[in-house]
């Protein structure tokens, strides 16, 4: 398909929702959160929306690609975990912080100034490697069915939804993610039926099995549950979830709207990384594309693929963007400002620029989760105490340090193919032992301190 059409088909698609958002009437406390006003199909359309960014058509089926049957099943359920713990956690920190946006305000009225500014660091570099994340695949997608320049997309849909939170906040990113779940929802649909129907089922079963589908080795176990740890520490720091979470009317709402998109996350990735190991079995050589270059790809197939990419890069960029800019104004500066505007724009840019170089969607996830499996522990850890910053200072870089050292020791860095820093196995999958290292020694140390420091 000519490049310019898809231009066009992204151009379109941005004017729609950026107009569907100029009648929207936002106050100023509405800006970061809504209003106690959210029911249950809103938050989990939302939920869902938020956290189903574009990496769904890559990440799960460069997994599947690399990994066999614990990694397929593992990813998924990594998917749906940070659900689990928004069921349990989230009514009550928001029934503790009735009038908060971000789990960063928690951590300030239990522990102090000092751990809310790491908490809130740590949530933008999450926040910002999502970005990159999202950045990449667009390269990876769009380059992959048409002639354009992946960049230039990225820097369409930068642009469009700066351009309407800046004027609107929080309420422009939930009232966009509802229009974009039910367009995702379709799409998706239309493009697995497709799928479905350019293969038979015996030969899909024989191809995921060929692609690893069927096989279960230790090393996939120990790697899907490397990545269980490793997501749904993360996921707990993308402050989009809880800004939807303290907008809900009522705990039952958040306890509702956790399990529906709990489910949907579930089972899209299940199927996503069942295709990656179909296109393994077919023999695909891309890893991140071994779902998308299985179809054949018509001007109907690629109108599809770049509706639906362009729907689910958008809905996952601008919660990005917002939960950074509200990280920043209410966590980092205290104040709502232009400098927090600027702030998120740099970290967008610079989100931009590393993407172009990135080779492994994964691997840009695994560095921030491991900075996340070392803070979930003392984030939570005894949830209606009061306690000193130290108390999450020491764990968390404690942890960090343990890690290190680990992997610097350990590790053989001449064939690891992460070194030290990116927390991978042989295999090129995640390491169990780097994240069990890091969340048990925050685990460790968190409970240690807290019988010493009084």
């Amino acid at each position: 398909m000519n490049a310019n059409v898809v231009y066009l088909i992204v151009v379109l698609i941005l004017t729609w929702i950026y107009f569907q958002t100029r009648s929207l009437k936002s106050s100023e406390d509405e800006y970061f959160v809504l209003n106690k006003s959210e029911g249950v199909l809103g938050l989990s359309l939302s939920f869902y929306a938020s956290g189903m960014g574009l990496w769904i058509l890559t990440s799960p089926a460069e997994v599947a690609w690399y990994g066999l049957g614990y990694d397929i099943y593992g990813y998924a359920l990594s998917a749906a975990t940070p659900f689990i713990l928004i069921y349990i956690f989230g009514p009550k920190i928001a029934d503790l912080l009735p009038k908060g946006a971000t789990l960063a305000q928690f951590v300030e009225t239990k522990y102090g100034n000092i751990a809310q500014k790491i908490v809130s660091i740590v949530a933008v570099i999450y926040m910002g490697a999502f970005l990159i994340a999202e950045f990449a695949s667009i390269s990876f997608v769009f380059e992959s069915i048409s002639s354009v320049r992946g960049i230039l997309i990225s820097l369409l849909i930068a642009i469009t939804t700066l351009a309407y939170l800046f004027r609107h906040g929080f309420k422009a990113s939930y009232f966009t993610d509802k229009l974009q779940s039910y367009g995702i929802i379709l799409l998706l649909a239309i493009v697995l039926t497709i799928w479905l129907s350019q293969n038979s089922l015996s030969k899909l079963v024989t191809y995921a099995n060929a692609g690893g589908l069927g096989s279960f080795e230790t090393f996939s176990l120990k790697s899907a549950l490397a990545v269980i740890i490793a997501v749904t520490a993360a996921e707990v720091f993308s402050m989009g979830y809880w800004q939807r979470t303290f907008s809900a009317e009522n705990s039952k709402a958040i306890k509702q709207a956790s399990i529906f998109s709990g489910i949907g996350a579930f089972l899209t990735i299940l199927i996503l990384g069942i295709g990656g190991a179909v296109g393994a079995g077919k023999g695909i050589e891309s890893p991140a594309l071994s779902f998308i270059e299985q179809l054949d790809l018509n001007n109907f197939t690629i109108i599809l693929l770049v509706s639906l990419a362009t729907l689910l890069v958008t809905s996952s960029i601008d919660t990005l963007e917002n939960a950074i800019a509200s990280t920043i104004s209410l966590d980092i500066l205290k104040k709502k400002s232009e400098e927090a505007k600027l702030i998120t724009l740099l970290v967008v840019c610079i989100a931009l620029v590393i993407s172009i170089e990135v080779t492994s969607i994964f691997n840009v996830f695994l560095v921030a989760d491991l900075f996340a499996a070392c803070l979930v522990f003392p984030a939570f850890y005894r949830i209606k105490k009061s306690s000193k910053d130290i108390l999450l200072i020491i764990p968390f870089i404690g942890s960090l340090i343990f890690v290190y050292v680990y992997r610097y020791l350990f590790i053989d860095l001449q064939v690891n193919p992460g070194g030290v820093f990116i927390p991978t196995d042989l295999y090129g999958l995640a390491d169990l032992n780097t994240f069990a290292i890091g969340l048990l020694s925050s685990m460790v140390i968190t409970l240690v301190a807290d019988k010493v420091i009084k």
